[in-house]
């Protein structure tokens, strides 16, 4: 089984990712945090050097809704070599993004998504998109078709699937609980679009609905929430056994010592992720949120068994 970090605003820094990528290694592919077109016309030095670190590994994950624009970010985008992969945020339904026609909002424009692909499609190397089974409470097959349908035209042949509708007048909280998980929906797109790879995200949080999804052929799931309170999680339900993995957080935090940018308290956030339902948790995570460099923090996990 292969695991996809799903995109998230506020969680998927290079922190959280990079520390993702150590413990599943080539099991698990990230994203970044959905970053606006214009910041990388505008903006291209930081904004990737804020986003990625040098031997970065994880996909970009873009938003935009003006054709010369993502044509201008992409333009910059195929001159950095440690980028390889573009995801295409047509999901997001947050009323931050929406105000420009971003994301899910997008989608009510296909003439535009159409315009928008075509110049996503200038980049020269992979491409994906991100987007959800319909837009608006009701379920709508011809919804996802019609989108899946426009993408294969592009020759897009990976697309992430959030398996519920996208609804613009709900926060984006209430987004991942009142439209309903159609897993069906996603199965039939599946069959229908069998010479596409898609990859199912929402609710993957348990063993039970993995199995299910496997005794479906699904052999890839994208998770986002449940990674970011835990991302042990996969290995405490037995898919994966991670070994070493005191060594792997000492060579992790030693991928920070140089790094310009560095932000302690985004680094701890990420390592809390590793302290859910642990024995000790308590005072290990006090001690980290009072250490004040990377070595207290590396010395905080050599001195304690955290696991067995």
């Amino acid at each position: 089984m292969n695991y996809h970090l799903a995109p998230m605003m506020g969680y998927t820094d290079c922190y959280f990712r990079l520390l993702a990528e150590k413990l599943y290694k080539n099991h698990i592919t990230t994203f970044s945090e959905m970053i606006v077109d214009k910041a990388i016309i505008h903006n291209e030095t930081k904004t990737i050097d804020k986003h990625f670190l040098a031997n970065n590994i994880s996909s970009i994950q873009i938003a935009g809704s003006e054709p010369i624009e993502i044509k201008l970010a992409i333009q910059k985008l195929n001159k950095i070599d440690r980028i390889n992969h573009i995801n295409l945020n047509l999901g997001c339904p947050s009323s931050r993004v929406q105000e420009n026609k971003l994301g899910l909002a997008l989608t009510q424009y296909p003439t535009l998504v159409r315009e928008c692909l075509h110049s996503l499609k200038t980049y020269n190397q992979k491409i994906s998109v991100k987007c959800r089974l319909g837009l608006g409470l009701e379920e709508d097959q011809n919804y996802i078709f019609e989108y899946l349908s426009m993408f294969q035209e592009f020759e897009i042949k990976t697309v992430y699937i959030h398996c519920r509708n996208g609804v613009l007048d709900l926060d984006t909280k209430k987004n991942r609980t009142i439209p309903k998980i159609n897993y069906e929906l996603f199965l039939k797109c599946k069959k229908e679009f069998s010479d596409m790879e898609l990859i199912p995200n929402g609710e993957i949080n348990d063993l039970e609905t993995i199995h299910y999804l496997s005794e479906n052929k699904i052999t890839q799931f994208m998770i986002g929430r449940q990674f970011a309170n835990d991302l042990l999680f996969v290995e405490k339900i037995g898919l994966i056994k991670i070994d070493n993995k005191k060594q792997i957080i000492s060579d992790y935090l030693d991928s920070f010592e140089k790094y310009q940018y560095l932000n302690l308290n985004l680094l701890k956030k990420a390592i809390f992720t590793l302290l859910t339902k642990v024995k000790g948790a308590k005072k290990i995570k006090k001690d980290i949120s009072e250490a004040d460099s990377i070595i207290k923090i590396k010395n905080i996990f050599e001195s304690n068994q955290i696991w067995n």
